[in-house]
């Protein structure tokens, strides 16, 4: 794939772009406030996002501000952590900091909406992290490697650094990093089924991650995401070239696939047996073991964003006879 640098043409109002391979995985921004309130910016979340978005005030600093507001996306009657807004602090010379974790860009369709809001506040990225997901594990991190030792990394002809997480030697929940974020530039491709607790799983994701330190990163590279993540090192051009990589809503329905079915198989493990003799019990029935052993809430590990997606039952079913299978 040949990543062209002609400038690309104005997003217009209402338009909508093509299908971007590459996802927003984290975004951080600082403005000026101005006029702007902090009810104003949590309405212009909720109307991109097009769901309620509340705030609730900390208490205390973050990231050097000195005070800041917790984000939630509510999804249906459920909220999700997203984020933050940081103010305030004379270190930061009257800025507001905007963070959007990666449960909450994923929340996120309209990234056009969201870039003219940032432009119409002259907002600085700070942080963006662009993914790709190869559920099907069309690239590894052996393949990761592989690249680095053949130079495809190579950036004005210097090798960039690296540094490895996991279990390499049982080739366990590995990553291999490329690269610094401290130096404005990180590449993660580590094995996001084994993340979520399915070691059987071949996804595999590739993700950059891009500081402003010595650079600007401009806003439109929240809708020409393919051609940044392309351009951040020679070989991503490579990976976009296949059409297997997820979209957004097949790779947040995987995310709640895999970890639901990571928790049927520690349900099971955990509790079968003693299921299996409350069956014997007189008048047992599935349905009232269900509703006195169900708690109302998610757990911590699992996104809500991910549910919202519409995992599908058999799909966990199949993943957790795969996980007893690799267990056994």
């Amino acid at each position: 794939m040949t990543t062209s640098h002609a400038s690309p043409r104005p997003v217009i109002r209402g338009e909508s772009l093509p299908k971007q391979q590459a996802r927003v995985d984290w975004l951080n921004v600082t403005f000026l406030p101005n006029e702007i309130t902090q009810d104003q910016v949590i309405f212009q979340l909720s109307e991109i996002m097009r769901r309620p978005v509340s705030g609730l005030d900390e208490g205390k600093g973050i990231r050097g501000y000195a005070s800041s507001v917790a984000l939630f996306a509510h999804v249906g009657s459920r909220k999700q952590a997203m984020g933050f807004l940081g103010y305030g602090g004379e270190a930061q010379r009257g800025t507001w900091m905007l963070s959007i974790s990666g449960v909450g860009c994923a929340l996120i369709d309209a990234w056009c909406k969201m870039r003219r809001w940032l432009e119409s506040l002259k907002a600085k990225i700070t942080r963006l992290d662009l993914c790709v997901d190869f559920l099907h594990g069309e690239y590894t991190v052996d393949d990761a490697v592989s690249f680095y030792e053949s130079g495809r990394f190579n950036c004005s002809g210097r090798q960039p650094s690296t540094d490895c997480a996991g279990d390499w030697l049982n080739g366990k929940s590995r990553t291999l990093y490329v690269g610094k974020a401290k130096n404005g530039k990180l590449l993660r491709a580590y094995e996001k089924g084994h993340q979520l607790g399915h070691v059987d799983s071949p996804w595999t994701r590739y993700e950059v991650q891009f500081g402003s330190r010595d650079r600007v990163i401009p806003l439109e590279a929240l809708t020409e995401r393919d051609k940044y993540f392309a351009g951040a090192y020679p070989v991503l051009a490579d990976l976009l070239d296949n059409e297997c990589g997820a979209k957004k809503i097949p790779t947040t329905r995987t995310e709640g696939e895999v970890t639901l079915s990571h928790l049927l198989t520690h349900l099971r493990r955990t509790y079968g047996k003693a299921i299996d003799a409350m069956s014997a019990t007189e008048g047992f029935e599935i349905a009232s073991l269900v509703e006195e052993v169900r708690v109302f809430g998610i757990p911590r590990r699992v996104n809500i964003s991910a549910l919202a997606s519409g995992p599908n039952w058999s799909g966990v079913c199949d993943l957790s006879k795969q996980e007893r299978k690799h267990v056994s």
